[in-house]
Order: structure tokens, then sequence, then C-alpha cells
């Protein structure tokens, strides 16, 4: 009996050598293959997923953007997805710098993207070739700051706002998602505003340059041939597909705190509201949407990330710098701003009830705190596990990574294929909503849509998307715009206005 025991031990004993050599092995293959020094794109991945193995996804640590999954199946996957993009679209441009490097102020890939504002010129003229930045017509307006601005190379961020009619689609504010006809911009603890940005991939450029669809003429032409505008969908191992991206940012204060090491930063060309000029300053990335077409998802996929410090969340730690939308010790602020009219002075209040839309406009006045909660908790069934995962697997390969400092909120995507329409149809388009799946009834970004929390979630606004307006043919000026609002800002050549 003591002999049989011995072997059995033994073999335990070996068994247990062999199970920890085997994962010694998965971790250095993953490990040796993944930590680099410099932001090269590889072939290696780690596994990601909430609960089982059955759903894994490979997640790849290059700057390659996935085109679509092989199938969407459950919410996991979906996460997943949305890391992979989140990973390759924030991989650095530079290749002398890592993946998430602190104080790196280059560009990442989607940076390079080109802004709707870019994108769609004025008079119906063709957007300028991939890679400007800055519209020459935007920086006319500031012929005596030109030396600030270089078209390919300047990240330019306009506050967003009623007063700014450049940064407004069919009048409607898009800094926040909500609420329209109202101040909506989101002041920081450390009394500044947040940048709002809107950035469109190479393959949403081409599609509306092959087309002509930066001419509302052309839209409207099209529509009325019967031809439905849809944008072009990702392929599993293939092209891309249009990605839409909108982005957050919060001006840096004290670009030598220690605070920012935990931030993508970028150096950026802002218009100060107050002043109404432009002036160099770094901004740290505090939210980030990723809006994605797919041939799996032609309803597009939806995944939104923050930066893990803005906001109170169910975990209970808090951050070692404090939040920075949200105060412990926040109090009722009384002041006086200028009139809207632009003769004397008004009194606001602006208050510590959570999610409240300030009371003026910032050329009324200068941002101050607004306190922020987050309404819908992060997903404790997928997102927060996987958040955990990749979170650790950029501590673990790039132990410096700002990325780490970084969570998904939630992704919405269609549990059943809803094809693009094969005609023009009107908005809002009808979908299959109980389809529509994501982690929380209600997704929403506590930096995008601070205010609209308990009301909307993304596709319940994108299904309003409309092709842009045009006087001539005002029949078809609420034509489907395939969820994409930017493509509303296309303009028409005067010479066709009747």
């Amino acid at each position: 009996m003591k002999k049989n025991i011995i072997q059995l031990s033994i073999k335990a004993l070996a068994w247990c050598v062999i199970a920890f050599l085997f994962s010694a092995v998965c971790i250095l293959s993953c490990t040796n293959s993944i930590q680099r020094t410099q932001a090269t794109a590889s072939t290696d991945s780690c596994e990601c997923y909430s609960s089982s193995v059955l759903y894994s996804i490979p997640v790849y640590f290059s700057n390659k953007v996935p085109g679509d999954l092989a199938a969407f199946n459950n919410q996991s996957q979906a996460d997943c997805f949305a890391w992979q993009e989140f990973i390759a679209l924030n991989w650095s441009m530079d290749p002398a710098h890592g993946f998430g490097d602190p104080s790196d102020l280059s560009a990442v890939q989607w940076e390079t993207y080109m802004p709707r504002d870019v994108m769609f010129q004025p008079n119906g003229l063709p957007p300028p070739n991939w890679g400007t930045l800055v519209s020459e017509k935007y920086a006319a307006k500031f012929r005596s700051q030109r030396l600030l601005t270089d078209p390919s190379k300047t990240k330019l961020l306009t506050f967003t706002s009623k007063f700014q009619d450049s940064d407004t689609i069919n009048g409607l504010d898009v800094g926040q998602a909500a609420p329209f006809n109202a101040p909506n911009w989101l002041g920081a603890q450390n009394g500044t505003n947040v940048w709002y940005e809107i950035m469109l991939n190479k393959d949403y450029y081409d599609f509306i340059v092959k087309k002509g669809y930066y001419n509302a003429a052309v839209q409207h032409d099209s529509a009325k041939a019967g031809h439905p505008l849809n944008f072009p969908q990702g392929q599993y191992n293939g092209p891309v597909g249009a990605i839409e991206l909108k982005a957050a940012w919060m001006e840096v204060d004290n670009a030598a705190s220690a605070k920012w090491r935990r931030y993508k930063l970028s150096q950026a060309v802002v218009l100060d509201a107050t002043t109404g000029k432009l002036r160099n300053a770094i901004v740290a990335l505090v939210g980030l949407h990723i809006l994605h077409k797919t041939a799996n998802q032609p309803t597009w996929v939806w995944a939104t990330f923050e930066q893990i410090d803005n906001v109170p969340d169910d975990s209970g730690n808090t951050p070692p710098y404090g939040y920075n939308f949200n105060s412990s010790k926040c109090t009722v602020q009384k002041f006086s701003v200028k009139n809207y009219s632009g003769t004397g002075d008004t009194n606001v209040i602006v208050t510590c009830t959570a999610n409240t839309s300030p009371p003026y406009y910032l050329n009324q006045g200068t941002p101050v705190p607004i306190q922020i909660n987050r309404v819908n908790p992060i997903d404790p069934v997928d997102a927060v596990p996987i958040n955990t995962k990749m979170q650790n697997a950029i501590k673990q390969f790039f132990p410096n990574s700002v990325w780490q400092y970084y969570e998904l909120v939630d992704v919405i995507w269609s549990q059943s294929l809803q094809p693009d329409p094969t005609k023009p149809i009107q908005a809002p388009r009808s979908i299959n909503t109980s389809s529509m799946a994501s982690g929380s009834s209600i997704v929403a970004n506590s930096t995008l849509e601070s205010y609209v929390q308990k009301v909307n979630t993304c596709t319940s606004c994108h299904v309003y998307s409309t092709i842009a307006p045009y006087p001539v043919d005002t029949a078809n000026n609420d034509v489907f715009g395939d969820f994409s609002f930017a493509i509303g800002s296309a303009t028409y050549p005067f010479t066709s206005k009747k």
C-alpha cells in the first residue's frame, strides 16, 4: 500500500511539473513574442474571454485593425473585438515609441485619420488629400495665427457649442450627444473644458471620394436614382470597412505632474471659447467611441472606452490623483457671466446635482468643474473581467503603458444579421431593437453622453442620421444616412441653390 501511495505521489508530482512547464511555455510564447521596445506590428496574441474558453478570441498586440470577426456569438466576443480595435487604433505611428509610452505626444493610428470638418469642405468641394488634418478654410479664419497650424500635423480642437456653426450638424451640437438647444460642455475638476473631435478612417474617406458624397447634391441625386447610402463593410481577414471615431480630450494643466503618466497625451491647437483665439495646449484622452461597420454587423459595432479615473465606479477604489469629473467636496458655485445677447451680466448657479447641463455657454464665461456620476455600471459579467484581463496583459507586456489605465465601458452589437437597405429609406431606420445586445440596457460614456445617461443609447440616436440637407430637393432631406451623422455635414455648390 505504501509503495502504491509513493508511486501515485510521484505520478501526481510529474503531472504538476508537466502542467507548470506547459503553462510557462504558453506564457513565455506570449510574453517573449509580444514584448517590444518599438511600436512595430506583430502576429502574436493572447486569448480574450470573460468566462468560457469556448468563446475565446485572440487579441493581437499590433497595428492591424480587424475588419470583422468570423462570427459574433455573444457579448464576450463583441467586447474582445472592441479591445482588438482599441489596441490597433492606439498603436503609435512613431516606430521609436512603444505601445503607450508615458509622455509620448506622437500620434497614434486613429489620430492620423481625417477630421469630419476636413472631409466635408464648403461649396461641395472634394476633400483634400488623405493625411490632411486642418481645413484651409478654417485656418484662413485665423491668418494672424497661421503659424500655429500645420495642415498635415496639427490636431485642431474647436470647442463645440451653439455659437460655433462650424461644429454643428444640421444645427445640432455634436460635442456631447445631448441635450440639444442647451449648453452641454463638460468642465473637468482641473478647471478646463473637454474638447471633442470626430475622425473618419481611410475606407470611409475612399467611399466618400469615389461616390462624390462630399457634395450634398450628389447624395440627393443618388437617392432619387434609387441608390441607398451604404458604407463599406469590414471583412474578416480582409478590408477594415468604415470606421468613425469620436474622442473626448481633457486639457492638461501641469504636464510635469505624475498624474499624466496614466493618460494618452497629444499636442493640440485649441480654439479658446472665451477669447476666440487659437492657442497651443497638451490634451489627455479621456473618452473614445469606436463605430465600425462590418459584414457580420452592418448595423455597426458600437464600442466605447474611458480613462479609468473619470468618475467613481463600483470597485470602491479611489484614483491616486482624484477623479477627473467628480469631487466628494463639490460645492455650489454662484457667479456672473456675460449675457448671451452680449449686453450686461447674468447670474448663474452651477449645482452639485450630478449630470446636470451647465447653465451658460462658454462664450459667456470660463469653464468650471461639472459634477458627473456614472449612471449605468460597467457590465460585471463580461466587460469587467475582460477589462481586467486586457489591462493585466498590457501591464505585463508593456509595463509602463498608459493604456493599462483605460477600460471598455460597453459594446452594442446585433445578435441577428440586419442587412443594409437595398433602396433609400427614410430616417429613422427601423431596426430590430430586441436583437441589439449590450452589457447594459443603456450604453453611455461619462465624457460623451454625460447628461443623457438615462435616456438614450447610441443606436437609438443614430437611427435618425440622414444625408446632408439640400434646398433644391427637400423631399429627400430625411433619407437615412447609414447611422453616420458625419455624412450630413456635406455641403452643396452655391451655384446649385435656387
